[in-house]
């Protein structure tokens, strides 16, 4: 809430990663209530590195700890934070694959990180059910 809100007329100011944020929220709320596997929080467009000269930039900066935080708090693993990267839509846009296209940019190897991460909980839940029976 702003600070100049009124008793008759308050004024809400949101940021786009904090409501989205709120969306995982519930999204997290509903897969717990039904019991459904969260296998982790994946945080896109985390910070813009720039292709030439690598430095990141925070187009989009977190005001109340962004996923990483919300994982904190809710006891989940963050399994990465992808950058912002213009050449992520434009591969899928013309049908390409980022991955094999720029496979040294910093997402690339920040999805291949996570591509392991989920590799690894299928592995260890698929060795749980077989020495569960």
């Amino acid at each position: 809430m702003s600070d100049r809100s009124s008793e008759n007329n308050p004024e809400f100011k949101r940021q786009a990663k904090e409501v989205s944020l709120q969306d995982v929220r519930k999204e997290i709320r509903f897969c717990q209530k039904v019991k459904l596997p969260i296998i982790g929080v994946v945080e896109n467009m985390s910070g813009f590195v720039c292709p030439k000269c690598k430095n990141t930039s925070q187009i989009f900066p977190p005001t109340s700890g962004g996923a990483e935080k919300m994982c904190a708090d809710l006891s989940l693993p963050l399994l990465g934070k992808v950058p912002l990267d213009p050449r992520i839509g434009r591969s899928c846009d013309e049908g390409n694959s980022f991955l094999k296209d720029f496979p040294d940019s910093p997402a690339a190897v920040v999805y291949h990180r996570i591509v392991q991460c989920i590799q690894d909980y299928c592995s260890n839940r698929a060795t749980d059910v077989q020495n569960a029976t």
